[in-house]
């Protein structure tokens, strides 16, 4: 650094810094910046193998189980549902069994009258008759009686005729008091007989009700039963179904899963392949890296020329070539 008088300009200075590489290792720079380029240059090359594993015939199978599954519906476990409400139905029913009570009249004039033998009738009047006839058949013994005793016509025979009549009508009201009072202890009877059979009927009808009833009670049950057995039977066929279609899917995707595995090694391969020159020129790049490199610096010193000290000079250096002149 240097200075000037006469009002020259401030002294300048520049320092200069510059890194010479080895000798030794000029030329490995100079081929690696070559083949860099080179690779550079290069066209990019894609991969034209199969990179994506697909659906093995097994994964395929496991599907198409579970889409049938899920198609089918639940056919079973409606028809289960189904049976189980019908039972239910037949059940409720069945438990509202309501006894009936025995229905039976008590016995009247309307039932004695139905029961009376229709030849009632008949038979007291051919009762009466016969009477009547026997009281005709007795009169002439007893006129003759009256005659033997003198009182024929008289008031003694008026008394006797008197007394056979009124023997006549009792006889006469107690063969009709008799066989209507028969005929109603008849039909009583029959009444009596008809209603012990009538209650023994009803009550075997009531009986045969109440076993129909815990038959039906007994069968919904097993109904019920039934239907929620085959319900939780068709569940577990499709349970089932599904785990064989999981089995499937598993095995399919552990092949699927090795497949890839073997294209994503081939891509791999082929990157590798492809990118090799690149590779070897970043590994030179990286060794090259630690080159040691000896920097030099360089200091320049001047100072500005003042433009009047110029001038001046140039005037006393053409006054003197005047003067030599």
């Amino acid at each position: 650094m240097g200075g000037s008088s006469g009002g020259g300009g401030a002294p300048t200075s520049t320092t200069t810094n510059t890194s010479n590489l080895p000798e030794y290792a000029r030329p490995y720079f100079e081929r690696m910046m070559g083949r860099a380029e080179e690779a550079s240059n290069t066209e990019y090359t894609p991969y034209k193998g199969q990179r994506i594993a697909g659906f093995t015939g097994d994964t395929n199978q496991g599907f198409g189980i579970t889409r049938d599954v899920a198609n089918q519906g639940t056919p079973g476990v409606n028809a289960g549902m189904g049976m189980t409400q019908q039972a239910g139905n037949a059940g409720f029913n069945a438990g509202n069994y309501q006894s009936n009570a025995i229905q039976q009249d008590a016995f009247g004039q309307q039932q004695a009258n139905q029961y009376m033998s229709p030849y009632m009738e008949n038979v007291i009047e051919r009762q009466k008759a016969s009477a009547l006839r026997d009281y005709n058949e007795g009169r002439p013994a007893r006129e003759t009686q009256a005659i033997n005793a003198g009182a024929f016509g008289g008031y003694r025979d008026a008394i006797q005729q008197g007394v056979a009549q009124r023997g006549l009508a009792n006889r006469m009201n107690d063969i009709d008091a008799s066989g209507r009072q028969q005929a109603f202890a008849n039909a009583q009877q029959q009444f009596n007989a008809d209603r012990q059979a009538s209650i023994g009927a009803q009550t075997t009808t009531e009986q045969q009700r109440l076993q129909a009833a815990q038959y039906g009670l007994a069968g919904a049950n097993l109904g019920m039963q039934a239907g929620a057995q085959m319900g939780s039977l068709n569940a577990q066929a499709q349970g089932l179904r599904l785990a064989q279609a999981q089995a499937l899917s598993g095995q399919g995707t552990a092949q699927q899963n090795l497949e890839q595995r073997g294209y994503d090694l081939a891509q791999q391969d082929f990157i590798n392949q492809r990118d090799d020159e690149r590779n070897k020129i970043s590994y030179m790049s990286n060794i090259l890296r630690g080159v040691p490199v000896t920097p030099n610096t360089v200091t320049s010193n001047y100072a500005n020329p003042n433009p009047f000290n110029s001038i001046a000079g140039l005037s006393i250096a053409g006054i003197g070539a005047a003067r030599g002149v």
